[in-house]
């Protein structure tokens, strides 16, 4: 038995939670839709051919994710933004192809080197990325941390791994996701640099724009395969 009913975690039944996901922070989901259901830790919205899950705390992404085996979801779109690492600016579009498990604030802390990875390779993955390789979106990897203090410790693992994004959902999405039988794949947008512009620095209006700009592009991508 879960823990929360369904209706009462996402704001909506989950017979109206259509085949294809898109899941995203709460300042994203207007990208994708207006009206919304207001859950107590998820808000949930229709678009035409999705239904965008907009999360309230992205530590709680894997139960989300968890939660739609209760649905026909099939199809997982993980959208947001990331912190860079290595050779990528501010504004770059990035795919991930696999997902470092840093989630354990414990392992960051005792700098464990044991990390393990998991890939994004399936059919959501392949057929995005073969469709806007000409959209400069860069096949990267990506490090699902669990603090923000801690990951500048980790930037030669970083480069080692060839690791590019370091965000807080990834390798938790993906595992979710095999859990319950859908397939994801995970985009996203860089929105500073752990190295040269870490998160909290002002950032030049040029650059704010340039982030603005290929958040919004990256968001119509999504829409307009999902809608094709």
């Amino acid at each position: 038995m879960l823990p929360m009913e369904f209706k009462e975690y996402f704001g909506t039944a989950p017979e109206e939670v259509k085949e294809t996901c898109i899941i995203c922070q709460s300042f994203d989901a207007p990208l994708f839709a207006r009206e919304t259901a207001n859950g107590f830790f998820v808000k949930t919205a229709n678009a035409k051919n999705a239904t965008v899950i907009a999360l309230k705390n992205n530590f709680l992404a894997g139960d989300t994710v968890l939660y739609l085996k209760e649905t026909k979801c099939k199809k997982i779109f993980l959208f947001g933004s990331c912190g860079g690492c290595g050779d990528v600016e501010s504004g770059d579009l990035l795919i991930i192809g696999k997902a470092y498990n840093l989630e354990s604030f414990s392992s960051m802390l005792a700098f464990d080197e044991d990390v393990k990875h998991k890939e994004f390779s399936g059919d959501l993955f392949s057929a995005f990325y073969a469709k806007y390789p000409y959209e400069d979106l860069i096949k990267t990897n990506s490090a699902c941390v669990s603090s923000l203090l801690l990951e500048n410790k980790r930037v030669n693992f970083f480069k080692e791994k060839e690791i590019c994004a370091v965000d807080m959902e990834s390798s938790i999405v993906l595992s979710a996701a095999n859990e319950i039988g859908a397939d994801a794949v995970c985009l996203m947008y860089v929105a500073d640099h752990i190295e040269k512009n870490p998160i909290g620095n002002r950032l030049e209006e040029n650059v704010k724009s340039k982030i603005s700009s290929s958040r919004k592009k990256l968001a119509k991508m999504i829409s307009d395969f999902i809608n094709e």
